[in-house]
C-alpha cells in the first residue's frame, strides 16, 4: 500500500500537481527514503510550500542516510551553495563524487565544472574535458555545449571552429539551452530561437533574482547586445554593485560606453556622470560636457540642467 501511495506522489509531484502530492509526501517521509526526498525536493524549490532550505537539507540527509543516490547530490548542492548548511565545498565535492559512482550525470557535471574552475581540486581543464566527452556519449546537452565552447576559445582544446559548430549545433539539437544562448551571444540566432530580446532581459532579471547569476547575466549581456537599452543599464549595475560579477566601477563604466551608439539621452547622461565624478574612468569636465551636449540636444531636461552645472550656460 506504501508502495502505490508513493508512486501516486511521485506521479503528482512531476506532473506539477504539488497540492496533492504535498500530503502524501508528507506522511511517507516519516518512513521512506524516497519520499523524503522528494519532499526534500518540494521544500527545496518551494515547489507547493514555503522554501525551508534547512528542511530540505534534513529530508534530504535522511534520504541519503537511506542510501537514496539522487539525495547525495542534493546534499552536495546544500553544501556547495550553503543551503540549509554552511557552506563547505571540500564536502560538497565528496558528495558529487559519491553520487557519480552511481553514475549521476548531474553530480559527473559538478565534478567537471570543480576541475574546470579549479574548486577544491587543481584546476585541470583535461580532467574537465574527458568528464565532459563522456557525458557527451549519453547525449548529454550541457557536456556538448562546454565541449563546443572550448574548441571555439582554444581551452583545453586547439581552436577549432568546424568542431565548434558541430558540437554546438549537437547540444542545440539536444535541447541546450545554454548553447542556443551562446549562439545568440555570436551574433548567430538559431531558427528554433523564438525569444524577443525583450524576453531575454526579463528572464535574465528573474534570474538574477533567484540568485542564478552566471545564467541571469549571460542573459543581459545577450539583450545588451541585441541594443536592448534596460539590459545595458541593468548589466552595468551588476559589475557596478558586484551581482553575479566582481564589483568593478571601470566594468560598469567600459558597459555604459561600449554601448554609446544606441543614441539614447539617458545613456549619454551617464556616461556623462561618469566622466564627470571620475567613477570608473579619470575625471573629465571637458568629455563629461560632450555627453551632456548630446543629450540636451534630444531635449533631454535633466542633462540640460548637468550642462548648466558644469559649463555655466
Amino acid at each position: 500500500m506504501p508502495e502505490i501511495q508513493l508512486a501516486e506522489a511521485i506521479k503528482y509531484y512531476n506532473v506539477k500537481n504539488y497540492k496533492d502530492a504535498y500530503p502524501i509526501l508528507k506522511k511517507l517521509s516519516r518512513t521512506q527514503t524516497e519520499a523524503a526526498y522528494y519532499f526534500g525536493l518540494m521544500h527545496f524549490y518551494g515547489q507547493g510550500t514555503n522554501t525551508d532550505y534547512q528542511q530540505a537539507f534534513k529530508l534530504f540527509k535522511k534520504a541519503w542516510e537511506g542510501l537514496y543516490p539522487d539525495a547525495i547530490y542534493m546534499l552536495g548542492v546544500c553544501y556547495e551553495e550553503a543551503k540549509g548548511v554552511e557552506k563547505d565545498l571540500s564536502q560538497a565535492f565528496e558528495l558529487y563524487q559519491a553520487a557519480a559512482k552511481n553514475e549521476s550525470e548531474l553530480a559527473i557535471l559538478k565534478i567537471a565544472k570543480f576541475y574546470e574552475e579549479g574548486n577544491v581540486v587543481e584546476k585541470s581543464l583535461k580532467t574537465a574535458i574527458e568528464l565532459y566527452v563522456k557525458l557527451s556519449k549519453f547525449n548529454n546537452a550541457y557536456a556538448m555545449y562546454r565541449i563546443g565552447t572550448f574548441y571555439l576559445e582554444g581551452k583545453g582544446l586547439k581552436k577549432s571552429l568546424d568542431n565548434a559548430y558541430m558540437w554546438l549545433n549537437k547540444a542545440l539539437a539536444a535541447g541546450s539551452m545554454e548553447a542556443m544562448n551562446y549562439f545568440r551571444l555570436l551574433g548567430s540566432k538559431s531558427k528554433s530561437d523564438i525569444r524577443s530580446t525583450k524576453e531575454l532581459y526579463q528572464a535574465g532579471v528573474s534570474l538574477l533574482e533567484k540568485g542564478e547569476y552566471e545564467a541571469g547575466i549571460q542573459m543581459l549581456d545577450i539583450a545588451a547586445k541585441e541594443k536592448y537599452l534596460e539590459a545595458v543599464f541593468r548589466l552595468a549595475k551588476c559589475h557596478l554593485e558586484g551581482t553575479g560579477v566582481p564589483k568593478s566601477e571601470e566594468s560598469a563604466f567600459k558597459i555604459l560606453l561600449k554601448y554609446k551608439d544606441i543614441d539614447n539621452p539617458e545613456l549619454y547622461l551617464k556616461i556623462g556622470k561618469c566622466y564627470e565624478e571620475g567613477k570608473g574612468i579619470g575625471s573629465s569636465y571637458v568629455k563629461a560636457a560632450l555627453f551632456y551636449e548630446l543629450a540636451a540636444k534630444k531635449e533631454y531636461e535633466p542633462a540640460k540642467t548637468a550642462l548648466l552645472e558644469i559649463r555655466g550656460y
